[in-house]
């Protein structure tokens, strides 16, 4: 003789069954499928003279790589190809990644008017005689100077042109990467009366 189960213990045995199947689905659905290989393409039998490849080569006699342990690999002896590949035991920093050493140039003993820098000299006059020009400069002394085109002048100032109301100077100093930076400067000779 069957017994009846209560109605709400029914209800709960088929939520109870529907959890399981779904949650079964759910499980078949996250697994991923084995996709079938697919078909060769279908390709005229070509006859063939060469034998029968041997074991570790290809038909064309090519070795196949074959996995080595651990200890084999490490019997292999070991080259290094530098094509276009920097050298493992080089520095990374280097002295000339650094500034730039000073360079003879700065080391000489300074004579004339690379004892004054342009900015303690005063333009007083220009004085132009054919294509020829020169100009006279004062020191805060009150000593006068006088230079032509291509004198050095500072540490590392040259006059690069003289024209009727200025002495253009070029100076070049060094990055902090060692690169060469070059800037002119115009002295401009004041009229009497001028403002500074």
């Amino acid at each position: 003789m069957q017994r009846k189960l209560p109605q709400k213990m029914r209800k709960n045995n088929r939520a109870w069954a529907f959890g399981i199947i779904g949650g079964i689905c759910l499980v078949a659905l996250a697994l991923p499928l084995k996709a079938s290989p697919p078909p060769a393409a279908a390709t005229p039998a070509a006859p063939r003279a060469a034998a029968p490849a041997t074991p570790g080569k290809t038909a064309t006699g090519a070795a196949i790589p074959a996995k080595k342990s651990l200890e084999e690999v490490l019997r292999l002896p070991f080259t290094y190809h530098r094509e276009n590949r920097p050298d493992p035991f080089k520095p990374f920093i280097t002295e000339q990644s650094g500034p730039a050493p000073a360079t003879q140039e700065e080391d000489a003993p300074l004579t004339g008017m690379q004892l004054f820098e342009p900015s303690q000299l005063t333009l007083v006059a220009i004085l132009f005689s054919g294509q020829q020009a020169v100009a006279m400069m004062e020191d805060s002394t009150g000593m006068g100077h006088i230079v032509k085109v291509h004198d050095k002048i500072g540490r590392r100032g040259e006059i690069k042109a003289i024209v009727p109301n200025a002495v253009e100077i070029e100076e070049w100093s060094l990055t902090p990467s060692g690169a060469k930076r070059v800037t002119t400067n115009e002295m401009v000779l004041r009229k009497e009366g001028d403002k500074e």
